[in-house]
C-alpha cells in the first residue's frame, strides 16, 4: 500500500495557489500544504502597494499586501511552508524539496503547480549595449521600493505599456522617481486605452512604434537609444530602465519533469480542469497562461482546487482526449486538450492570447462542426475567454483536433 505524506501539495503561494488551497479546504480535504520559495506568501501582489486588486473577488479595490491578507483569511486551516523550494518532480506524486530543515522527498496524492510567471528580462529580449546597473524588471523595482525602501535611480524609462507597465509608472511616482518616457513597440498601448491618461497626467511621453536599441553607461545607465517609425532614432537621458511585461510562465520544474509540454511555448499541457498529462498533477494560473490579473488567477485557483478535490474523492478522470490546436496569430490556449466521457457531450471554456491586435471572426471547429464563431476584437496581453464550448464525445473516434482560428472578415 502506497503511503502519502500529504493529500495535496501546492507549489506556489500566489493568488492561484491560495485559491486552490481554499477550494480544497472547503471541499473537506484535510492535509494540504502550500510550498512557497519566498520568505512570505502572496506572489506578485505582496510587492504591489497600490489598489489594483480585489474588484472581482471582494468587490472593492485593495492594495496588494491587504489583498493577500484577505485571501489568506479564507483558508485559515491550510499550512503554508515558506522558504521552501521544489527541486525535482517525479511520477507517482513524488517530489524533492529543499527547506531550511534540509532536503527531503515527499509524496502527495495530488500536486498543484501554481508557480506563476515572470517578466522577460533584458537578456531575453536581445537588446545590445553595455551592462550597467539600473536595469530592472517591474517586480525587482517594486521589491526595491516597497520591501527594501530604496530608490534604485532618479530618472527612469519604462519599456512596455501593459497593465504592469502602468503599475511601474505608479510605483515610480510613489517613490519620488521621475519617469521620463514609456516605450511601446506597437501603435497603441497594450493596456486598456484609459491607462494612457495616467501617463498624460504625469506628463510622461509614450513613444509608439518604437524599440529600444541600445543602453549606454559604465557603472550606471546614462542614456538609451530608441528607434521609432515616426520619429526615427533618438537618445534619451536616464539612469534607470524598467523592462515590464512580456511575461513567461515560470515552468522550470515542469520542463525538467515527465510532464508533456507545448512544443512552441514549453508550457505544460493541461485539460479543461487544469489536469496535466499526469492525472495526479495540476498546473494552474499564470504558469499556463501568463499573465492574467490576480483576481482572475484566484478565481481559477478556486475552480482548479475543486476539480482536484473531485478527483481525490471520486477517483478517476475521463480517458478520452481531444487535442486543441490553434492557427497563426494565437500565442497560447488553455486548455490544450479536452478530456471527454464516451457517449455524452462535454462543455468547457477556452481562454487564449493573441500575438498582435486583431478584429475579425474567432472560429472554433471540430472536424466539420463549428463549435463557436463570433466577431471579436482581440488585443495582446489580454485574456480572451470563450465560454460554453460543447463537443460531442462520440466524434472523438475521428481523432481530429479542435481547431481555433482567427479569420479576417
Amino acid at each position: 500500500m502506497v503511503e502519502y505524506d500529504h493529500d495535496v501539495v501546492i507549489v506556489g503561494a500566489g493568488p492561484s495557489g491560495i485559491g486552490a488551497a481554499t477550494a480544497l479546504s472547503r471541499a473537506g480535504v484535510k492535509d494540504i500544504i502550500v510550498l512557497e520559495r519566498e520568505a512570505e506568501i502572496g506572489g506578485i501582489p505582496r510587492h504591489t502597494h497600490h489598489a489594483s486588486f480585489g474588484l472581482l473577488v471582494f468587490k472593492r479595490p485593495l492594495a496588494g499586501p491587504k489583498y493577500v491578507q484577505a485571501l489568506r483569511k479564507r483558508c485559515p486551516h491550510v499550512r503554508f511552508a515558506t522558504s521552501t523550494t521544489i527541486s525535482a518532480l517525479h511520477e507517482d506524486g513524488l517530489m524533492e524539496i529543499i527547506s531550511p530543515e534540509g532536503t527531503k522527498t515527499i509524496r502527495a496524492r495530488h500536486i498543484i503547480l501554481a508557480t506563476g510567471a515572470r517578466e522577460m528580462p533584458r537578456h531575453s529580449r536581445l537588446i545590445s549595449g553595455l551592462r550597467p546597473q539600473g536595469v530592472l524588471t517591474t517586480g525587482a523595482l517594486q521589491q526595491f521600493v516597497y520591501s527594501a525602501k530604496l530608490r534604485p535611480f532618479k530618472r527612469a524609462v519604462i519599456v512596455g505599456t501593459e497593465l504592469v507597465s502602468f503599475s511601474a509608472l505608479w510605483t515610480l511616482k510613489s517613490a519620488g522617481i521621475k519617469p521620463v518616457a514609456m516605450i511601446e513597440k506597437n501603435s497603441r498601448i497594450t493596456a486598456y486605452r484609459p491607462a494612457a491618461l495616467l501617463a498624460r497626467l504625469l506628463r510622461v511621453p509614450i513613444h509608439y512604434d518604437a524599440q529600444i536599441t541600445d543602453i549606454s553607461g559604465t557603472e550606471t545607465v546614462s542614456t538609451i537609444e530608441i528607434d521609432s517609425k515616426s520619429t526615427g532614432r533618438r537618445t534619451i537621458a536616464c539612469d534607470g530602465v524598467i523592462f515590464s511585461g512580456d511575461f513567461v510562465g515560470d515552468n522550470n520544474i515542469a520542463r525538467a519533469s515527465h510532464l508533456a509540454l507545448s512544443k512552441t511555448t514549453q508550457i505544460p499541457l493541461v485539460d479543461q480542469d487544469w489536469i496535466s498529462s499526469d492525472q495526479s498533477i495540476s498546473v494552474i494560473g499564470n504558469a499556463v497562461h501568463p499573465a492574467d490579473m490576480g483576481d482572475q488567477c484566484y478565481i481559477e485557483g478556486l475552480a482548479a482546487g475543486q476539480a482536484a478535490a473531485d478527483i481525490l474523492q471520486n477517483g478517476t478522470v475521463p480517458m478520452g482526449t481531444i487535442e486543441i490546436t490553434h492557427g497563426s496569430g494565437i500565442k497560447m490556449t488553455t486548455p490544450s486538450f479536452v478530456r471527454v466521457s464516451k457517449n455524452e457531450p462535454t462543455t468547457f471554456d477556452i481562454s487564449l492570447h493573441v500575438t498582435a491586435p486583431f478584429t475579425g471572426k474567432l472560429t472554433v471547429k471540430h472536424g466539420e462542426s463549428i463549435l463557436y464563431e463570433k466577431s471579436r476584437r482581440c488585443l495582446p496581453a489580454r485574456r480572451i475567454l470563450l465560454k460554453g464550448i460543447t463537443v460531442n464525445a462520440s466524434s472523438t473516434e475521428e481523432s481530429r483536433p479542435i481547431q481555433i482560428m482567427l479569420v479576417d472578415e
